[in-house]
């Protein structure tokens, strides 16, 4: 079910509804404005240059998060059919090392 939150940006408010919690989206509205706030924008006001560039700046940062997130499950796919494979290669009774019996 949506929740109905209204958030402050740049001196604004607007009426959300999300299905995130009110704590989330109020976290979300705090970074917009850090983000905006180092763009040169206030809590009461920012410019269109302020909010482009912020805008800018949270797309970079969310492509950047996406494709780490995107290798990262590559590696993790990876490092699942190497774990099969040695386990596979274990139940046959294989020599691997560390299998050495004297």
């Amino acid at each position: 079910m949506a929740n109905r939150v209204v958030i402050q940006i740049a001196g604004q408010h607007y009426t959300m509804l999300a299905d995130e919690s009110v704590e989330y989206m109020n976290e979300v509205a705090e970074l917009a404005q850090q983000t905006i706030a180092q763009c040169g924008g206030s809590a009461s006001f920012a410019s269109t240059r302020a909010l482009a560039l912020a805008t800018v700046n949270l797309a970079d940062e969310y492509i950047k998060a996406k494709t780490a997130a995107e290798a990262a499950e590559g590696k993790c796919r990876a490092l699942e059919a190497e774990n099969a494979a040695l386990r596979q290669q274990v139940s046959r009774g294989g020599n691997h090392p560390g299998n050495h019996r004297k």
